[in-house]
């Protein structure tokens, strides 16, 4: 998935004014200009025509896509990473988490949700699946303490962490989206392959409450997680969203449990996963996967919530 690199000062016929405007959007390389269509690049206030241009030169010096038989998509290798949780290592088709997927584990409070998260940090570091980790902490649930005591378990120095795990705390919608367009990537040239973000859908359902407003709100997380994706494929950047639960509204359906979100994440995630812990005074819990290539929807995966992340 990763391209050659390429300096946006190697393009021909951009005027000092258009550079500056790239470089006012925090535009980090070619590869991250390729990412943009022209409407938004006209949006951000260059104009249609030469954002088409400016676009079609940059497909041609970074190659756009690029197609591949059957027998070579099916010998491909893909990176994964194991996540220190056994029965997920062993049960998930890629033995772990894989490159290049969006992945989503949604859960009522204590579940593990964030704890997980906080752990697949921690070992994505460790296995030299990612040379740094982008970690979006949505709802102020980041906690250091915790990324110590996992550390320790996996035996990861705390001083690797001090410059490898990047945490950002928007407080609205825009700052998050801003911290997925222009902030990720300049972390991808960093070496980042893996985003955190905990929880996908807390700021959305904070701006944009109500019934009135779920188009608007539905439309703008389908467009976050479509950059999600576009890193994805361009750079090879795997996401993990935390997400909220919502009741099913139906009549028959008291206590049932869905993922926050909607059609726009069911339609847009890689793999998604149900967590649940049935008695909140005992630490035993288990995930389900909800929508997972090559899954059966009734494996059963089992966890226990320790001080150090999920076992």
């Amino acid at each position: 998935m990763s391209r050659k690199k390429a300096d946006l000062s190697s393009l021909e016929g951009v005027g000092p004014k258009t550079f500056e405007k790239l470089m006012e959007l925090g535009i980090t390389s070619l590869e991250h200009l390729s990412e943009f269509t022209a409407e938004e690049l006209a949006e951000a206030g260059i104009e249609y025509e030469r954002a088409v241009k400016l676009l079609q030169q940059v497909l041609q010096k970074v190659g756009g896509v690029k197609a591949v038989t059957f027998g070579e998509f099916r010998q491909r290798q893909v990176k994964t990473f194991k996540t220190g949780l056994v029965e997920f290592d062993e049960k998930t088709p890629w033995r772990g988490i894989r490159e290049g997927f969006i992945y989503e584990f949604a859960g009522e409070y204590g579940t593990g949700k964030s704890m997980f998260a906080h752990q697949l940090a921690v070992v994505g570091l460790k296995e030299g699946f990612t040379a740094r980790v982008v970690y979006i902490d949505t709802e102020g649930t980041f906690n250091p303490t915790l990324v110590e005591t996992i550390a320790r378990r996996f035996g990861v120095e705390i001083e690797r962490l001090d410059t490898s795990l990047v945490l950002y705390q928007p407080a609205n919608v825009m700052q998050l989206e801003q911290i997925v367009k222009y902030d990720i990537p300049r972390h991808i040239q960093e070496g980042c392959r893996l985003v955190i973000i905990d929880t996908i859908t807390a700021l959305y359902r904070a701006e944009f409450p109500g019934r009135e407003m779920l188009a608007a709100r539905q439309q703008r997380i389908h467009y976050l997680v479509d950059w999600l994706r576009r890193h994805a494929r361009t750079f090879g950047v795997t996401s993990i969203l935390a997400n909220q639960v919502m009741d099913v509204p139906e009549i028959f359906a008291g206590g049932v449990k869905r993922p926050a979100g909607g059609n726009v994440l069911a339609h847009t995630v890689n793999a998604r996963f149900m967590m649940v812990r049935p008695n909140k005074a005992k630490l035993e819990g288990y995930m389900w996967p909800l929508d997972v290539p090559g899954m059966a929807p009734d494996v059963r995966i089992e966890y226990r919530i320790t001080e150090a992340g999920l076992e």
